[in-house]
């Protein structure tokens, strides 16, 4: 068993206060007082992160915030294990308790796409890469701010997607999980093809791209995301899935089952397969140090 490390408790609490408040600059008294340290213990540390650059000291206030080291210290974090590093074994173990095949997608500024599966998907099978808009990435969005929302809500391709999908946000956070309901549109989005084949049966002159559109306009005129889950109910899933956060408490991956075409859940069952694949999100939001956000 470790020995304890005060020290390095301490300064990890010193740091986590200044990180929660990076507008804010904390008097010496205030330090000691919001991380129940003594004073002299208080200005000991603080003295010793400002000496080697962690933290900074005003001159005339005397007030401490975080210090430019901090900087070099996060640029190499960010080269160092991220949450795509642990999704194997994550999703491997997913297939095995539930049954169905286990997916991540990652959020990429406008556009989600699945970058691991398990079992993996056949050789020669096409990207799965969607646009961000309603209802596609309603889990990035549900813990975001009013703003973000706005702009997701407005790249919206039919009128009729809007009040859906703002309805569903926050069933999402308090399921703390989305089931995605099943259409034939649906599937035809999500599901990878072999190159030459169509989905939707689309017009044989169809470009991809408008078929994507068609799709995504279909899909935003059905109610795909459920805003409850009965558990006497009968549903037919497409996809359940949970968010996985990041240290600064953003949704950028989630992980997920999909649904074999034909295949229906009771809800008992459908909250089981959530509580799972929420579970096994939560597991790579800590091993990340990730934070679930507070809905503002």
């Amino acid at each position: 068993m470790a020995r304890p490390a005060p020290g390095a408790d301490r300064s990890v609490a010193v740091l986590d206060l200044m990180a929660s408040h990076p507008d804010e600059r904390f008097t010496l008294s205030e330090v000691a007082r919001r991380c129940d340290l003594n004073k002299a213990t208080a200005h000991a540390l603080l003295s010793a992160l400002a000496d080697h650059g962690v933290l900074l000291r005003h001159p005339a206030e005397k007030r401490y915030s975080l210090g430019p080291r901090l900087v070099a210290i996060g640029d190499a974090a960010r080269r160092g294990y991220t949450a795509l590093d642990f999704l194997p074994p994550l999703l491997d173990r997913l297939v095995a308790r539930t049954g169905f095949v286990a997916r991540a997608w990652h959020r990429q500024d406008d556009q989600v796409v699945v970058v691991a599966q398990s079992p993996p998907r056949r050789a020669g099978g096409d990207e799965v890469r969607l646009p961000l808009t309603p209802p596609v990435g309603a889990l990035f969005l549900a813990w975001s701010d009013s703003p973000s929302v706005e702009a997701w809500l407005a790249r919206a391709p039919a009128a009729e997607a809007v009040r859906p999908a703002l309805d569903a946000l926050p069933a999402l956070r308090r399921l703390g999980f989305a089931l995605t309901l099943a259409s034939p549109e649906w599937r035809a989005l999500t599901e990878p093809r072999p190159p030459g084949s169509t989905a939707g049966a689309p017009p044989d002159d169809e470009a991809p791209g408008e078929e994507v559109r068609r799709l995504l306009a279909a899909v935003a005129r059905q109610r795909v995301l459920a805003a409850d889950v009965d558990p006497a109910a009968t549903y037919l899933p497409a996809e359940v899935a949970a968010p996985v956060f990041s240290a600064a408490g953003r949704a950028e991956l989630t992980l997920a089952v999909t649904v074999p075409a034909g295949v229906d859940l009771t809800g008992r069952q459908v909250l089981a397969v959530g509580r799972e694949v929420g579970a096994t999100a939560d597991e790579l939001t800590a091993a990340v140090r990730g934070r679930r956000p507070a809905h503002t």
